[in-house]
């Protein structure tokens, strides 16, 4: 399996677990320290491994990255953690995609910002289409204090983009507009 198809398994990461912006914020507050901690740790262990061995220790230190994340959101927001599931397990895919594109370092925080701000875009836009709404569940996080604040839209969304599908076209145009605008960047 090459990184390319591991991209892809884990957008299903990104589009199953993001119908919410409070998901979206648990994902980058999980994701982008188990990335940028396996980034580092990937070139100790690609120096230590040779091939059978490397894939091994990487998949263990991913599971055992996310497994501490999980433990650690669970400890402090568990209906969050609750809320994202076995989703928040599928961290695992996103940090294999790494081990296979023999990223360095800085490869595993840029990717960490890159999942941090894909999940956190999704979860507000899915949100807001779909539900009509944002801030919704905030106390999962932040306690009772916030219960209130949710921000109501209208009377309804497009359910639609509360679904996977919904995801799905909403990453596509997203990936659409960034193209346009970095194509048109770099022709000017």
């Amino acid at each position: 399996m090459n990184a390319r198809q591991l991209g892809l398994m884990g957008l299903a990461l990104l589009t199953g677990a993001t119908d919410l912006l409070i998901k979206g914020l648990g994902l980058a507050l999980a994701g982008l320290p188990v990335l940028a901690v396996f980034g580092l740790l990937l070139p100790l262990l690609r120096r230590h491994l040779q091939d059978t061995g490397y894939w091994f220790g990487a998949m263990l230190l991913a599971a055992l990255l996310t497994s501490l994340a999980s433990l650690l959101l669970q400890a402090g927001a568990f209906e969050l953690h609750r809320a994202l599931g076995p989703y928040l397990y599928l961290l695992v895919l996103p940090c294999l995609q790494l081990a296979a594109m023999d990223s360095t370092a800085a490869g595993g925080l840029r990717a960490g910002l890159v999942f941090t701000l894909l999940a956190l875009l999704l979860g507000t836009l899915r949100e807001a289409l779909g539900h009509a709404s944002l801030f919704a569940h905030f106390d999962w996080l932040l306690g009772p204090v916030v219960l209130g604040w949710r921000l109501q839209f209208g009377a309804d969304g497009i359910p639609l983009f509360a679904l996977a599908p919904g995801a799905f076209i909403l990453l596509g145009t997203l990936m659409a507009l960034w193209r346009q605008l970095t194509t048109k960047t770099a022709d000017s």
